[in-house]
């Protein structure tokens, strides 16, 4: 009886998110001081992410994803009401896309200390173009020992916000989307043509500090290359399968099979230093994966017109 009505709650939060809304006597404008916008400056390539402050062992921390100051030439916090922050210094989960950077603040969100499946929670961030605070209301759907899955339609724009539960305590931090695409396996599952969100959770992280400076130039640069190479190579392949047949003779293919292949070397030789997070590692290995599989693509391509 309890197992269904579970899902009964869980069915009814995920068809109606404003039944989940209803369970919070707060908005995002009453948290929105602990809320924060990055913005970031990468080779003239700007980008923008959400984070949050949050107590962690009664000290308040910046929380953000790692990938995305990951390389950045410039860096600059300030909250959506329009106070700057101002880090102390830079911790990274050894496994999570998480960093924490110390602040001097005086105080910040609650960790919740547990996460109910059928819970209603909210993704709380910032609208960088708007300057002003955005909430999607959902359930927990599901809780794993390092993630927590939601059912909040937020996006990847959404990552790094802050997922908080109705007594205003931080659940977790947004993460990241999968797309569940048709499969034998799956017909007739929950998981059959079905889109899950994951946010982070924040209890049993192994945490490194590094000195920032250091650590973005060394490992930064070369994650930010890695992956303006992959996405574009990526870009490049999707136009070559729309084009006509006669416009690919003139490609260079030795030439661009050979740049993702070196590129890829690089990456790999990288991803031997002793001082790296396992996240980093991973997100590097599949920088080369990418990169070494564009290049077999262009050989074949290159094949066809010789």
């Amino acid at each position: 009886m309890k197992t269904t009505l579970v899902a009964i709650l869980i069915l009814t939060h995920i068809l109606f998110p404003a039944y989940a809304q209803d369970q919070f006597n707060y908005s995002a404008a009453d948290v929105a001081d602990h809320l924060v916008v990055i913005t970031c400056e990468s080779d003239g390539v700007i980008k923008s992410g959400c984070g949050f402050v949050a107590m962690m062992n009664e000290k308040p921390y910046l929380l953000i994803s790692q990938h995305i100051i990951l390389g950045a030439d410039k860096i600059s916090f300030t909250s959506p009401t329009g106070r700057i922050i101002k880090p102390r210094s830079v911790e990274l989960s050894n496994s999570r896309d998480i960093a924490r950077l110390a602040l001097a603040e005086e105080d910040g969100l609650a960790l919740a200390d547990h996460h109910p499946m059928g819970a209603p929670i909210a993704v709380f961030g910032s609208n960088q173009s708007q300057k002003e605070e955005t909430a999607l209301y959902g359930t927990i759907t599901g809780v794993g020992a390092d993630i927590v899955e939601i059912s909040a339609e937020f996006n990847e724009g959404n990552g790094g916000a802050a997922v908080l539960n109705a007594n205003q305590e931080v659940i977790g931090i947004a993460s990241h989307v999968t797309e569940s695409y048709n499969h034998a396996m799956k017909k007739g599952t929950q998981f059959e043509n079905k889109t899950r969100r994951f946010c982070y959770r924040l209890d049993r992280i192994q945490w490194k500090r590094v000195n920032w400076k250091q650590y973005n130039k060394k490992y930064g640069a070369i994650y930010f290359e890695g992956k303006a190479a992959s996405d574009q190579i990526i870009r490049t392949l999707n136009r070559w399968a729309d084009a006509p047949a006669g416009q690919l003779r003139s490609k260079n293919t030795e030439q661009m099979a050979g740049s993702c292949r070196s590129q890829a070397r690089r990456i790999r030789m990288m991803t031997e230093q002793r001082d790296l997070t396992e996240y980093l590692i991973e997100e590097l290995e599949m920088q080369a994966l990418t990169l070494e599989a564009a290049a077999k693509i262009i050989d074949r391509y290159g094949a066809t017109f010789r």
